[in-house]
């Protein structure tokens, strides 16, 4: 039955007990069999088996699909290929079993399986339950432990250590650029900020209501690298806080000073014209401009979409990162699922490429490579 069915079995129940005459029992009936639908709705269908990557290899061989087609299936729900998800459990290092507060057992593979499934949907945890075999509170906390596992673990891919640890590489960056017609010849990265839209929240809402935008969100910075590596995902800060102010915060700047001195030579990152101009920063030109100017905007407007394909790289293969709806502030770590999703997406770089690495002609490097921080 389906709830225009049901929306009318309540108007007969109501028009037979307006009735003084009116069946009790046949109204309750009725009542009943209109909650049906409901009541179907918020039952859990429990699968008989959980994750594992033996199940998803005994599965994709029993589905009598060519080896590339079964672990193209596997991609689309995980975004890892079946052949490279043994890597990305391996390189993540989840713990071989842990238990969650509500005293729920999993195994760590299970847990990096789970992450990867949470962050690739975008429909209530219900809808997981028959699949993964596991309860909704069940798949929300091992999705927690696993989000808080990775900032624990892996603090130098999250803070400025992710982008200072290329700094030998800084001159092959630029050299990049330059190749694909930069007019800047000491270009490492590019930058930009962007507003995560969030739930409107029942407090504190001036706090992140992005006038410019007309939504409630979270602002988090990124930069991009031309191999396709995005570092130092800094964030989130309130919605109503203003680019160059992330950019204070974050030290980007001082920090690509003191990379500079070490090194002996000056580079810049460049963004769009929100950002102040410093020796260390530059942007578009705004406002009246020379032909010089309007030259320089043109020649670098093809260059600097990269960062925006950074950013549309991570909610394309994570779209839960930019589903408002899940994203509750006071009660979900949402600032923590921004930093996971960045560096899954590094992950996902260092294995397939992406746009940005295809336009400019540069190999981002190997998964272990990544993971351990460097050498680069």
């Amino acid at each position: 039955m389906e709830l225009g069915d049901a929306e009318l079995m309540v108007q007969l129940a109501g028009s037979i007990s307006d009735d003084s005459s009116g069946d009790e029992e046949t109204v309750d009936t009725l009542i009943l069999s209109a909650c049906d639908p409901l009541l179907r709705k918020l039952k859990q269908e429990i699968g008989p088996e959980r994750l594992s990557l033996q199940r998803l290899q005994r599965e994709a061989a029993a589905s009598g699909l060519d080896a590339e087609t079964a672990s193209h299936n596997i991609y689309t729900d995980y975004r890892f290929r079946l052949e490279h998800l043994p890597r990305v459990v391996a390189v993540l290092n989840p713990p071989p079993g842990f238990r969650t507060h509500s005293g729920a057992v999993f195994t760590g593979e299970e847990g990096v399986l789970l992450l990867l499934r949470r962050f690739r949907s975008t429909g209530p945890l219900m809808d997981l339950t028959k699949e993964v075999s596991r309860t909704t509170p069940q798949i929300s906390e091992a999705v927690r432990f696993m989000v808080e596992h990775v900032h624990q673990h892996f603090p130098y891919l999250l803070d400025v250590r992710s982008f200072t640890a290329w700094e030998q590489r800084f001159d092959d960056f630029a050299e990049a650029f330059v190749a694909k017609g930069s007019p800047i010849d000491n270009l490492c990265a590019f930058i930009d900020g962007k507003l995560q839209p969030v739930c409107r929240p029942g407090r504190y809402q001036h706090v992140l209501y992005s006038g410019h935008r007309r939504i409630h969100g979270l602002k988090t910075q990124g930069l991009v690298f031309p191999n396709g590596i995005q570092p130092f995902p800094y964030g989130p800060i309130n919605g109503s806080r203003h680019d160059s102010f992330v950019l204070s915060s974050s030290g980007i700047v001082r920090e690509l000073r003191g990379a500079c001195q070490r090194l002996g030579s000056r580079f810049v990152l460049f963004g769009d014209s929100a950002y102040p101009i410093s020796r260390f920063l530059f942007r578009m030109f705004k406002g009246v401009m020379t032909p010089a100017e309007a030259a320089f905007n043109k020649d670098m407007a093809p260059l600097r979409i990269a960062v925006e394909w950074g950013f549309g790289k991570i909610v394309s293969l994570w779209p839960f990162l930019d589903y408002r709806k899940k994203h509750q502030v006071l009660l979900s770590p949402i600032g923590l699922y921004f930093g996971v999703g960045n560096v899954l997406t590094n992950m996902h770089t260092c294995l397939y490429g992406s746009i940005i690495s295809n336009a400019f002609d540069m190999e981002p490097p190997p998964l272990e490579s990544y993971i351990a921080g460097g050498p680069f």
